[in-house]
């Protein structure tokens, strides 16, 4: 055996230490690199995982939000709908046996546009020229049935007959707080539409199942002034056959009664249902319409007549009615319905 010195031996071991220190260096570091990265991937698996539930929360969140909103939405629609259901529903029991029908207080213009019918043609607008504007109809309801009287109704048939008359009788209907009026404490239905109209409005009703009544809206909401009698002027032959046609059952024809009568002058127009007879005034054709722009239906001034002496006298109907002052009449016309002598002592004029 051969003896190796010490210095070789020790020599010959640098290269080995030196190589061992570099293997595990760099096995510590690979195991740190590792480990590091086990770490990292652990991490980002959790933020992965946190953020996703995040998502999940958030929309969640969301929806819940928006179902919110839309329950809020849905709730405040259906309270604005019931709200105005109310607003447009009449606010008095119908009859039995008949279906509640639905008012419109606000009728939008464009709904109104049919009901419109100012005069086109020159010879309408020259018919026209005494028209009453609007202005005349927009004031209080005693002072417009007292203004009316010696006004001139006007009605322009479909034919082109012109039929003319002085109005000589009317009364006064104070809306809320007329107990004869058809608009008493606010009552609204589909028939007294008209009252909350514009002053100027015509409103036309039914009565007996076959009978009109004219009226015409004053400045007040719910008041109007009922025209009560007539005194024939141009077209009294007209007048006369009119009187004397019937309806028949279903409404849509008329025709000439059995047993014609021969009426006085006086007789043809001296109550609102005879106006509307020989005027040819109805519901379905003039209701709602403005009288100081109607084509077939208007009043007008006396371009001949600067005053007219009136009497105010007690009103017609309950016993509550009869002590009111809101019948006014023509002194001396022989077409007023009732007379009442007693008040025609403090007869008085208007212009």
């Amino acid at each position: 055996m051969f003896n190796i010195p010490t210095a070789f031996r020790f020599a010959s071991r640098v290269p080995l230490m030196k190589r061992t220190r570099a293997a595990s260096k760099a096995h510590s570091v690979e195991k740190s690199g590792n480990g590091f990265n086990a770490d990292e991937v652990g991490t980002k698996g959790t933020d992965e995982k946190t953020l996703h539930n995040r998502k999940l929360s958030a929309v969640k969140n969301t929806e819940y939000s928006n179902q919110e909103k839309n329950k809020i939405n849905l709730q405040v629609l259906k309270d604005r709908n019931k709200m105005v259901k109310e607003e447009f529903q009449p606010n008095v029991p119908p009859p039995k046996n008949k279906p509640r029908a639905v008012v419109d207080l606000k009728m939008m213009t464009e709904e109104l546009k049919h009901l419109e019918d100012p005069p086109v043609t020159e010879w309408e607008k020259e018919i026209c020229s005494n028209r009453l504007p609007y202005s005349f109809y927009d004031r209080p309801c005693e002072e417009l049935a007292q203004n009316l009287l010696g006004k001139i109704l006007v009605r322009c048939l479909e034919n082109g007959t012109i039929l003319k008359g002085r109005i000589v009788e009317t009364e006064g209907y104070l809306g809320t707080v007329d107990k004869a009026s058809h608009t008493y404490q606010n009552k609204v239905t589909p028939r007294n539409i008209p009252m909350y109209m514009p002053p100027g409005t015509i409103y036309v009703y039914m009565t007996y199942g076959m009978y009109h009544c004219f009226n015409i809206s004053s400045q007040e909401s719910g008041a109007y002034v009922l025209i009560k009698a007539v005194e024939p002027m141009l077209g009294l032959d007209y007048m006369e056959l009119l009187r004397n046609m019937q309806t028949e059952k279903d409404r849509k024809e008329k025709r000439l009664v059995k047993n014609v009568k021969h009426f006085k002058v006086y007789e043809l127009c001296n109550s609102p249902t005879k106006i509307c007879t020989a005027f040819v005034i109805e519901e379905e054709s003039f209701d709602q319409k403005k009288i100081y722009e109607c084509s077939g239906l208007w009043i007008e001034y006396d371009p001949y007549i600067k005053s007219t002496t009136i009497v105010a006298a007690n009103s017609d109907g309950s016993d509550d009615r009869k002590q009111k002052v809101l019948r006014y009449y023509v002194l001396g016309s022989s077409s007023v319905s009732r007379k009442d002598t007693e008040s025609e002592v403090d007869a008085y004029d208007i212009k």
